[in-house]
């Protein structure tokens, strides 16, 4: 028996209440404790409210494709055949009350038809206002009836790494899904365009959510669900969203003029390595090393030249080659910035009076992976290269001499259908799966490919 509780029934009264108040202090202590430590998960708690408050705001996106065939039907009044368009679906978000909607480009790529599909039901066909392969941003109009529900960006240059996150959106056909998690990381570089820093969420995202948006807390838009990293088809944790702030300009530049107007410099980049750094006198190294400058842009009359290091621009001090391209491609068009570079050890302040950068010729920019630049398949590369209709993949658009895709006889025009037992459609696709495949500890893979005389086989081509 306790000694303390021995004797009298009130003194055996007394210690059970103590104990009782001791055990409740414990307890809250503990949780007091957990929540210090654990604050994203305390602040997530019940996000029913937060959802309820949003979710009207988040839309469905049904896009048709018409393979060419059943466009000339239409159009000459004649039946097409209801099994040929081929459909997907995606995620979206107001951000107008008159019927402005942002989602992903890749889910309305190549669109002949583009619905919206709100929560109560109803359908609208949408307009393509303008889109951005670069960042994979589109955006849409819709004509309804009555104001829409919207939501409105954050500063996404404000989210902390373990901050509390809600993505909404389609997964699957199933609209409003809400799911939940914490930043994971930022500026994450996953070489999927020139412009990647995209936030890294758990919050799970799987087909059907690009385009969907990532709430914080106060249900304020901090990005847009793009892509996830996963072998399986499912989410695994490794998902990615566009920051808003890296959205919002060319959201902006879209709804003007219909197209984007990036700041262009006219350079060649290359990581600064620590030899290279002290060979050119920079100490400590910083900034990122020019390998070459094209006589067409800014940068030669500027009086930059192959060499140089440039460790600040307009204002900013550049780190890395995919910080400057980003920095620049955000500056106006026609403006006149400083930059302070470099040069046999010395600094020097010069100034460019930046020039437009041109879109990327296709409706998809490529990727470079494997010794391979690829590309979506788009309608001019399917009349060129004499592609089905209905045929998904990926066209290698160049090829690195010497590479092992070169030894296996890939030559551009080759079209990539699968990667290790997985149907890739797209340049993002094609590199989540070999990233997918490096993770999963994978030294090689197995690549399905469609040559020009329209035979198909299987290659292996190794992964480091």
């Amino acid at each position: 028996m306790d000694t303390c509780c021995s004797g009298s029934t009130v003194i055996s009264a007394a210690c059970g209440a103590a104990k009782c108040i001791s055990v409740r202090i414990v307890v809250l202590g503990f949780a007091v404790f957990l929540a210090a430590s654990f604050p994203a998960a305390a602040q997530m708690g019940d996000l029913s409210d937060l959802a309820a408050r949003v979710i009207d705001a988040v839309v469905n996106i049904s896009t048709t494709v018409r393979p060419t065939g059943a466009q000339n039907s239409a159009a000459q009044g004649q039946p097409a055949d209801p099994a040929l368009p081929r459909r997907s679906l995606g995620s979206g978000f107001v951000i107008d009350a008159s019927g402005i909607i942002i989602t992903n480009e890749h889910v309305i790529r190549n669109g002949d038809e583009i619905d919206v599909i709100l929560r109560d039901g109803t359908r609208l066909r949408a307009e393509l206002v303008g889109e951005d392969s670069y960042i994979d941003v589109a955006v849409l109009r819709v004509r309804a009836n009555t104001p829409l529900s919207v939501v409105k960006f954050a500063n996404s240059d404000q989210i902390r790494v373990g901050q509390p996150v809600m993505a909404i959106g389609n997964p699957s056909g199933l609209g409003g899904t809400v799911t939940a998690g914490i930043v994971s990381a930022k500026n994450r570089d996953i070489r999927t365009g020139p412009f990647d820093n995209f936030i890294q969420t758990d919050a799970s995202i799987n087909r059907g959510n690009s385009g969907g948006p990532l709430f914080n807390m106060a249900g304020d838009v901090i990005g847009i669900n793009t892509l996830g990293l996963t072998p399986s088809g499912g989410s695994v944790g490794l998902n990615f969203a566009v920051p808003a702030n890296t959205a919002q300009p060319i959201i902006a530049q879209l709804r003007e003029f219909g197209e984007t107007r990036r700041g262009w410099l006219g350079v060649d980049l290359q990581e600064l390595t620590p030899e290279i750094a002290e060979a050119l006198r920079l100490a400590p190294p910083r900034g990122v090393l020019l390998s070459g400058v094209d006589p067409r842009g800014p940068a030669a009359p500027a009086g930059l030249r192959a060499g140089d290091v440039i460790v600040n621009f307009n204002g900013q001090d550049i780190q890395d080659p995919s910080q400057l391209q980003r920095v620049v491609a955000e500056a106006t068009v026609g403006s006149v910035v400083p930059m302070t570079v470099v040069r046999d050890g010395r600094s020097t302040q010069l100034t460019a009076t930046l020039a437009r950068r041109e879109a990327p010729a296709s409706a998809t920019s490529a990727v470079a992976a494997l010794g391979m630049q690829v590309s979506g398949i788009t309608r001019a590369l399917q009349s060129e290269l004499e592609l089905r209709n209905d045929l998904r993949g990926v066209v290698v658009v160049a090829v690195a001499p010497g590479s092992q895709a070169a030894a296996q006889g890939i030559r551009p025009g080759t079209v990539i259908t699968e990667v290790q037992n997985e149907a890739v459609d797209s340049p993002g696709s094609f590199v989540r799966r070999v990233e997918a495949l490096k993770a999963e500890g994978r030294r090689s893979a197995v690549i399905l490919v469609l040559a020009a005389n329209g035979q198909t086989r299987l290659i292996a081509l190794k992964l480091a």
